[in-house]
């Protein structure tokens, strides 16, 4: 395995290089993102969070097929990190076998293959055939709505950042305004939820949406 740093030194950083080079593997650091890509499995963003959003967007365009994740400060916020668009966060206080296990875990998780058909409740998505019905009803989507309704059937029930929906969903587009992703996931939400339909798609202010069972959440109500 091939891990990046990426960062100024700290004392969190060595530990993390340490932990995962006695463990077999291959550990770089830089103090900048490269300009170009580079063979890696894992990139590790240290430092602040002072223009986070936008290193996180840049590491995601350089390493496409990578797993990026921050690295925790002290009284870090995890949910914070999420938020601006990386997989998850790293604390390199923790037992190194924890530390690796997670990320090796992550790994596996990203680089599951596609799947082309996911059923949620009475909700049923053919991806090969770009078909989503509701109990019983055909719903019309726009293909920006399809891929938003795809990425939140991937993310099995995990809130995906706002951040993250932009970046794969807008790619490279610098003139997207900021509430294009609100105004999508309420669209997608009015075409999915019909008259008596429990809802699916939650938000979660201020962090991103997720598709939830409602059977499940009727259950933890009871």
């Amino acid at each position: 395995m091939r891990a990046l740093i990426i960062g100024k030194a700290s004392p969190g950083v060595a530990r993390l290089s340490r932990l995962l080079r006695e463990r077999g593997w291959q550990v770089d650091t830089l103090a900048a993102l490269p300009p170009a890509p580079r063979m890696t499995d894992v990139v590790v963003l240290s430092d602040d969070t002072r223009q986070l959003r936008e290193r996180l967007s840049r590491a995601r365009r350089i390493f496409a097929d990578a797993l990026v994740v921050t690295l925790a400060a002290e009284q870090a916020d995890r949910t914070g990190a999420l938020a601006l668009g990386a997989d998850d966060q790293v604390d390199a206080t923790l037992p190194g076998d924890l530390v690796v296990d997670r990320l090796l875990a992550l790994l596996r998780l990203k680089r599951q293959g596609p799947r082309l058909a996911y059923v949620l409740d009475d909700l049923a998505v053919d991806v090969r055939q770009r078909r989503v019905r509701r109990a019983g009803r055909d719903i019309l989507l726009s293909s920006r709505e399809f891929q938003l309704l795809v990425l939140l059937l991937q993310a099995e029930g995990a809130v995906v950042p706002r951040s993250a929906i932009l970046d794969r969903l807008w790619a490279g587009d610098l003139d997207v305004a900021d509430n294009a992703v609100d105004a999508l996931a309420s669209r997608l939400r009015r075409r999915l939820d019909g008259p008596g339909q429990p809802r699916l798609l939650h938000t979660l202010r201020g962090v991103g949406y997720c598709l939830l069972s409602a059977v499940m959440e009727t259950r933890a109500a009871a």
